[in-house]
């Protein structure tokens, strides 16, 4: 090779083979030739020569010519070449650190020419480290291979392994070459076992090279028990798995195996996979157990890849039903559905049962599935009923899964209350199965949040998820409505920094949790007024949910979508949104649904100015105040006030009563500057109203300049002199003059008791009744009373 011979750097200037007494003056010659002293750019400094070192560095420090050079730091520590002339000030260090995130996807955007996912930015900077020509290698690899999607103007990764194919491969191999051949062994021991105790590495002869590489930051050293040498996970660690030799791989398995030690459940999972992978004899049952530490651990296609040899009659029903849940997650639901098929005809006990229902109903959103439907697992809670030969406990838990699949199976999108689903209780019994836990808790923090309570969901799902297993779509759930819950306890900051943070570097995983992610960067992008940015995210997230089969986000992602693209004034791109919206199937479970119904009424109303719209935001106001939805409602109130110079000052200020401590001063100061119409504590507010929306800011002060220009007569004001039941409290009271009790008008609309009294003692209120038998006459009355 070139840089192994003297003056071989410059082999393609001069003939090297030419008579060596004159190859010197030679090279000088052709480095000097010219008036002005040329510049030489040395790249890969690190590969000279000491010949041609030398004479650079003569020349340089002479005058004779000026050089640029890039040099990687060496895995031992030692000092690159030119360190002379750097201490002399002839050349001048720079330390170029990897391309900060947002640049690395400018270089997406510029380079894909359209919108880019958040699954896109996560994957490219795991697989890159943000070095620019690694991000060049990955668009040319993954535009030939077709890995990233474009949706509407959105580019999406598809999950599926981005194993580099040759070329890249030599990228990385020609990384690796700057290791000894004692360093790479260690580096591929290490890698291919996931920890290997010091002991084992020295008796390998690879100690001295291990401690080169923890100084290096390429492994990592740790105490467990004993102390262990660690790999740190990247692609050049996934690279290094499929590229050692088979031979030289089977020896190193056998040397980690041979040797005594209780390995992690992570180093487990590797140590199988690696198995499989250079052919040793792995037990059906270490495989499926290392395919269920990789479904833990969040290592989606691993599991795949280590239960691809295993047959079905091997798995028990709970091994079955984590296979469903797996090939569900990473968007291949017509297996995953046929595989929890299987597990609901073989299960032998209702709660899991329950829990193939509950990632049925979500990820079938038309329930049209050949392979399932609500029959199938009625089946089976018959079958084991009658197995169950009188146990109590067992029949306790069957009747509870009917009550839970018939509730669930009669939710709409326009509702889902926690309180209708299931009684809080069962979030605490230890029996219950996680995927229904996580549903309960996602179903609670739906509600919630809606009442404006983000501290206490933020408590609710530190609970939940300490009680977790597993890394999955269940806990993406859970990570977007932490996140939330933080933005409504005004906790931004820490929102931003949960942002960069990911839980499983597996690419599916990445691909499925960017729409969650892009919503919540919407959401804040929204608060500071940044609103093109916004619908940029919001049209990511939509694009998202909609390819990984994410249907339950849905609803709020396209009228988060519609409202961004409304802010930012592409009228065009909201009506596209809100045909969507319009088009979404009615019998599905959609959260955040109150929301998402009041954001896209805000930007219909705002783009066509038809009253109706109107009407029907005021109509979602209602129940949403009837509910004690109170965040909800203070949404749809600054909404109002924001866009249209509407409000209704006696109810904001109640609102801000129930607000939290972080909003209630802010809110009741609001209130009470448009209940007294002060136009100087209305300008003075809007100064401190940027977490809330600077456009609601510049609205109080127009309203503030209006009443300095001209003092007000009231007409901005909503007067609520009409009775106006809700829907909701029309449809109890037909109910109760058709005679049903509470806990029957409950079971008609699926709803809690409590939740019927509730809507029944407002409307009393309303209509000024006491009792049950005055509610004909009333209503009777209010027809009569109201005009036209």
């Amino acid at each position: 090779m070139l840089a192994e011979s003297p003056f071989g750097a410059f082999g393609l200037a001069v003939d090297l083979a030419d008579d060596e007494g004159t190859l010197l003056n030679r090279v000088v010659t052709m480095l000097t030739a010219g008036d002005e002293p040329p510049v030489v750019f040395v790249d890969d400094a690190h590969h000279l020569d000491d010949a041609s070192v030398s004479v650079l560095s003569q020349l340089a420090t002479d005058g004779e010519i000026r050089i640029a050079v890039t040099v990687q730091p060496a895995v031992d520590g030692r000092s690159p070449h030119f360190r002379e002339l750097v201490a002399d000030g002839l050349l001048h260090h720079v330390l170029l650190d990897p391309l900060h995130e947002d640049d690395v996807t400018a270089m997406l955007e510029h380079h894909l020419g359209g919108v880019v996912s958040r699954g896109v930015i996560d994957a490219t900077m795991f697989l890159t480290m943000g070095v620019p020509v690694r991000v060049l290698e990955l668009l040319r690899y993954a535009r030939q291979w077709n890995r990233f999607r474009l949706r509407h103007g959105v580019w999406l990764l598809d999950g599926l392994d981005i194993a580099y194919d040759e070329r890249v491969r030599d990228v990385i191999s020609y990384h690796l070459a700057r290791y000894s051949d004692e360093q790479r062994g260690a580096l591929e021991l290490v890698v291919l076992a996931g920890e290997v105790e010091v002991e084992l590495m020295l008796s390998a002869g690879y100690g001295e090279a291990a401690d080169d590489l923890v100084a290096a930051g390429v492994i990592g050293l740790e105490s467990r028990g004993s102390p262990v040498y660690v790999a740190l996970e990247s692609h050049s660690t996934e690279t290094i798995r499929v590229t050692v030799p088979v031979g030289r791989s089977r020896r190193m398995f056998e040397l980690v195996e041979s040797a005594p030690g209780t390995p992690s459940q992570r180093s487990r999972m590797l140590r199988a996979d690696w198995g499989l992978s250079c052919g040793a004899r792995i037990s059906l049952r270490d495989s499926i157990d290392a395919a269920r530490i990789a479904i833990a651990l969040g290592e989606w296609h691993r599991a795949l890849r280590i239960l691809r040899g295993v047959p079905f009659e091997a798995m028990d029903p709970q091994e079955l039903f984590d296979l469903g849940r797996l090939y569900c997650d990473v968007n291949l639901v017509p297996v995953g559905l046929d595989i929890l098929a299987r597990t609901v005809r073989r299960a032998q006990t209702p709660f899991l049962v329950l829990e193939a229902f509950i990632v049925w109903i979500f990820r079938d959103v038309g329930r049209e599935s050949p392979s399932l439907s609500v029959d199938d697992f009625l089946t089976a809670l018959d079958r084991i009923a009658a197995a169950a030969d009188g146990d109590a406990e067992v029949l306790a838990q069957i009747d509870l899964t009917r009550v839970i699949l018939d509730r669930v199976s009669r939710l709409t999108w326009a509702r889902l209350s926690g309180d209708d689903v299931v009684d809080a209780r069962w979030m605490t019994t230890e029996e219950v199965p996680e995927t229904l836990r996580v549903s309960i808790a996602i179903a609670f923090a739906s509600k919630e949040l809606e009442r404006g309570r983000g501290e206490d969901v933020l408590d609710l799902l530190e609970e939940t998820e300490a009680k977790m297993t597993t890394i999955g779509t269940p806990l993406i759930m859970l990570d977007c409505f932490r996140t939330w819950a933080m933005l409504q306890a005004g906790r931004r900051n820490e929102v931003r920094d949960g942002l960069s943070e990911v839980r499983s570097q597996d690419l599916a995983f990445l691909a499925a949790s960017s729409g969650p992610r892009d919503l919540v960067l919407a959401r804040i992008l929204g608060q500071e007024g940044r609103w093109a940015e916004s619908a940029r995210r919001a049209a990511a997230a939509v694009e998202a949910f909609e390819y990984w089969n994410q249907q339950q986000f849905m609803a709020f992602a396209l009228a988060q979508a519609e409202y961004s693209a409304m802010m930012s004034g592409n009228a065009e791109a909201a009506d596209d949104f809100d045909a969507r919206f319009v088009r979404l199937p009615v019998a599905n479970v959609y959260l955040e649904g109150g929301r998402a119904r009041g954001l896209r009424l805000v930007a219909r109303a705002v783009l066509t100015g038809e009253q109706s719209y109107l009407d029907a935001l005021a109509e979602v106001l209602a129940e949403a105040e009837a509910e004690e939805e109170f965040a909800l409602a203070m949404r749809l109130r600054l909404e109002l006030l924001r866009h249209f110079g509407l409000y209704d000052a006696e109810a904001i200020l109640a609102l801000a009563a129930a607000a939290g401590e972080r909003d209630r001063w802010r809110l009741g100061s609001l209130g009470a500057a448009l209940r007294n119409e002060d136009p100087e504590a209305l300008t003075a507010l809007a100064d401190d109203l940027g977490g809330i929306g600077p456009d609601l800011a510049e609205r109080c002060r127009e309203i503030a300049e209006s009443w300095r220009e001209e003092p007000p007569t009231h007409p901005h004001r909503v007067q609520e002199e009409a009775v106006e039941l809700t829907n909701r409290e029309r449809q109890i009271s037909r109910l109760i003059v058709a005679g049903l009790s509470n806990a029957e008008i409950a079971e008609e609309l699926g709803v809690a008791v409590r939740t019927v009294e509730g809507h029944t003692y407002r409307m009393y209120r309303k209509l000024d009744i006491t009792s049950r038998s005055e509610v004909a006459e009333a209503l009777s009355r209010l027809r009569t009373d109201r005009p036209g």
